[in-house]
């Protein structure tokens, strides 16, 4: 009886035998479910066939109808028709084959049968994820929760096959396929028979190990033990040239070419579970692990997207560990560069030693690797010049900041998930932040490393040696890097994460840092040495500091109790002088000499809300405290004012300013011009005042002279100050009329840089100098610009609060 549906059949790539007859077919008739493996005949023709082919039919809610078996493959499932129903005869197997294709078609059904099966939804447990997606503003939960099943018919009503399934009984077969897959995670060996739906990936990634077992089994087999394992994979492998032999020949030609290629269809190939991928992760390519392959199939004239699940291994803040990814190849039509793609193989990296720092790629993500891991040990003070990573994704604001940075930065991935959270609000900040909502991603479901190597599972080989816990992959999960040695694999160095959190000094914020931008910091131990300040200022702040110089590996020396214990564990230093005369430089070139981090702080970053202003320092502290730092309150003038009676805002915003200097344990640099209107108060937490007087025309000339030195230095020769323009300075009336100080003279000389280098290029001149016409175009800018502010300035109002030479307000380095 002819059908009323217009068959679709997808191209799952089986054999291209043909066999329209329907000649030593078993035809058997339905039941409620397919019937129990242990009762179902295995017979044609009178015999069980090394590869028997089943097609069965089913019809709606799977329901079965009947099957057809065949010693040959069939062709366009789709068209057979089961003309009579009979039952399968009980019975227990005496012989099996050595694995069986089962094709299953869904023939019942219509339009209207066509309803959604919609499961009650529950919401998927928040899973562990890694310290930087706190960047991302995401929570990640398990993958597979949400499930809005389709009962299997065709919209249109028509026969739908299945993915041909492979059924192995074989025991040789399954133990020989124990002993050569290290990891396919889809697939399990465990049981007495192995499931692989067309078009049978893990055979195909597994063909060269089965050749080479074949070849090469134990020595404990028998000869006819080994005989028929030989005899069983040649029937496997024959079955998998017959199906796709040709097309796998040609793929791997493409494979071999000077660049190679590849075709969508067949880049399942190069994506083995257990191999390394790289792709952009945060625009940096990143290495993973390929854990599952799904999708890529065909679909009459089109074709769906991969979908790759992999892993890669993070700090969660406390411990290292396997998290899951999932990346989509969407198709593309021929054959495509493989190194162009957005998802590449490893093995097919075009190498670019230029920019991966003359070394192979490999070589220096497992470098980065090792660095990674050092830096979860300890909180590192480092360099960083680079892009900061963008954790951003989507329609989602940048997770931190982003741009090219240059800078000092401390890497602490424990520190991270401790303060982040806790971290001052910042205009853009994302996270957290009470009135967004986080986002809900869901990754792929973390599947288990194997334990064991591969090896045959027969009885005898498992007697001959016991199974030990040395699978590829051991000691790669729960990590502490405090107190675990790392495995010794360089593919868990390879796949460790290359970005780590850390707090950037210059902006006082927590980033996202790329490890490939790290470097040791290089201490300027010259700079106190060109510091222009009195000689008994600069002896008593040395003396006083010297003794906290650390190491010049990186490595943070917290400040401990080696002051005196409970209060006033710390030593303050109040610098106070005119702007410009060297207050902040002084704090920065301390920080040099001794080779601790500085925070630098102004009151944008503590606020002048007094509950703020005690969270905000207290957080700032604590992380000087931490890194061992050194703290730089700069322009202090509104913490540190007397109290009045009638401001009880004002009074609030001191006496939080007065506990903490209470407590604190380090050391911290308040800087003031406005030392007549401090609060009595603070005159007993201060350790040492230090007055900066106005700079004369003799200090002057010394910053000039440092400030060539070290643009000579820097530049190493390419920059050079014309003899005229030295001249000019030191001698000039207009220069000295200016009385620029330490801020103005560093400023003028930038200015006066860049219009010498955009002569320099103009000319196509290798060297800059900074001649007369730049200095003098600087100066004329200059006393333009104060001329302007005098005249429109109303008479009278000068700072008064600050007091100008004041030699008679505080006395040099008096100790308090």
């Amino acid at each position: 009886m002819a059908r009323r549906h217009v068959p679709v059949v997808r191209d799952y790539n089986i054999s291209r035998e043909d066999s329209l007859s329907s000649d030593g077919f078993e035809e058997l008739g339905p039941r409620s479910m397919l019937p129990n493996s242990r009762h179902v005949r295995y017979v044609v023709d009178g015999e069980v066939p090394d590869v028997l082919y089943t097609l069965n039919h089913v019809g709606v809610n799977r329901r079965f109808l009947g099957r057809l078996r065949s010693s040959k493959p069939f062709q366009n499932v789709t068209t057979y028709e089961i003309r009579q129903h009979e039952t399968d005869e009980d019975g227990e197997l005496v012989k099996k084959p050595i694995f069986e294709i089962v094709t299953t078609v869904c023939i019942e059904g219509r339009p209207d049968d066509h309803r959604r099966m919609v499961h009650p939804r529950r919401a998927a447990p928040q899973i562990d994820r890694p310290l930087t997606a706190a960047f991302e503003n995401i929570d990640y939960r398990s993958d597979g929760y949400y499930t809005d099943e389709e009962q299997y018919v065709d919209p249109a009503g028509s026969p739908v096959a299945d993915a041909p399934l492979m059924v192995i009984y074989s025991e040789h077969l399954i133990n020989a396929l124990r002993a050569v897959v290290r990891y396919y995670p889809t697939v399990s060996l465990n049981g007495k028979t192995v499931s692989i739906s067309a078009p049978y990936r893990m055979l195909y990634h597994h063909r060269h190990e089965l050749l080479e077992y074949r070849d090469n089994q134990p020595e404990a087999h028998s000869v006819e033990y080994a005989g028929t394992t030989v005899k069983h994979i040649d029937t496997l492998l024959k079955f998998l040239d017959e199906s796709l032999g040709d097309e796998i020949t040609k793929e791997e030609e493409l494979h071999k070419l000077e660049s190679p290629m590849a075709t969508f269809q067949y880049f399942w190939l190069l994506l083995k579970p257990g191999n390394v991928i790289y792709t952009k992760k945060y625009d940096i390519w990143t290495p993973l692990v390929i854990s599952s392959v799904s999708g890529g199939n065909r679909h009459l004239n089109s074709s769906d997207s991969y979908r790759i699940n992999c892993w890669l291994l993070e700090s969660n803040g406390t411990k290292v560990g396997r998290f899951m990814e999932s990346y989509v190849v969407n198709p593309w039509p021929g054959e495509q560069d493989i190194s162009t793609l957005s998802v590449v193989p490893a093995a097919f990296w075009k190498e670019d030693l230029a920019a991966q720092g003359g070394v192979e790629m490999r070589q220096k993500l497992i470098a980065e690797g090792k660095l990674y891991w050092e830096l979860l040990k300890r909180p590192t003070y480092m360099e960083y010049e680079g892009l900061l990573v963008n954790s951003g994704s989507g329609n989602r604001l940048p997770g931190g900041p982003t741009g090219f940075m240059n800078g000092r930065v401390i890497c602490d991935a424990s520190g991270f998930d401790k303060f982040f959270d806790t971290a001052p609000d910042w205009e853009g900040r994302r996270y957290p932040h009470p009135t967004r909502r986080r986002v809900t991603q869901s990754i792929p479901n973390k599947d288990h490393l194997p334990q064991y190597l591969p090896r045959c599972g027969c009885a005898v080989c498992t007697e001959d040696r016991p199974q030990e816990h040395n699978g590829p992959y051991n000691g790669f999960e729960d990590l502490d890097p405090l107190c675990d040695t790392p495995p010794d694999s360089d593919i868990f160095f390879h796949v460790l994460s290359k970005t780590i959190p850390g707090f950037i000094l210059g902006t006082r914020r927590w980033g996202n840092l790329h490890v490939a931008n790290l470097s040791p910091v290089k201490a300027d131990k010259e700079a106190f040495k060109y510091l222009v300040l009195d000689d008994d200022i600069k002896m008593t702040v040395k003396a006083l500091i010297g003794q906290y110089s650390t190491g010049v590996d990186g490595q943070i020396t917290p400040w401990g109790n080696d002051f005196v214990r409970n209060k006033g564990e710390g030593r303050i230093f109040l610098l106070h002088g005119a702007p410009g005369v060297g207050k902040t430089c002084t704090a920065e070139c301390i920080a040099e000499l001794t080779n601790r981090p500085l925070i630098s702080l102004t009151s944008g970053d503590l606020s002048v809300d007094a509950f703020r202003v005690e969270n905000n320092l207290s957080y700032f502290l604590e992380l000087g405290q931490r890194y061992g730092a050194l703290v730089l309150l700069d322009e202090a003038d509104v913490y540190l004012e007397r109290r009045r009676a009638k401001n009880i805002s004002r009074n609030g915003l001191v006496s939080v300013f007065l506990r903490a200097l209470e407590y604190y344990r380090g050391v911290l640099f308040l800087t003031t011009n406005r030392v007549r209107s401090f609060d009595t108060a603070f005159l007993s937490r201060i350790h040492v005042a230090l007055h900066y007087k106005n700079l004369s025309d003799e200090d002057r000339e010394r910053i000039w002279t440092h400030n060539f030195d070290r643009l000579n230095r820097d530049s190493h020769g390419r920059i050079r100050v014309a003899t005229a323009a030295r001249q000019f300075i030191w001698s000039s009336h207009e220069v000295r009329a200016l009385k620029w100080n330490g801020r103005e003279i560093r400023n003028a000389m930038q200015t006066a840089l860049a219009l010498a280098e955009s002569d320099s290029n103009e000319e196509g001149l290798p060297t800059i100098t900074i001649g007369e016409k730049h200095v003098r175009a600087v100066v004329k800018m200059s006393k333009g610009f104060k001329d302007y502010i005098k005249s429109e300035m109303p008479l009278g109002s000068d700072d008064a609060d600050y007091d100008g030479d004041g030699d008679d307000d505080v006395v040099h380095g008096e100790d308090f």
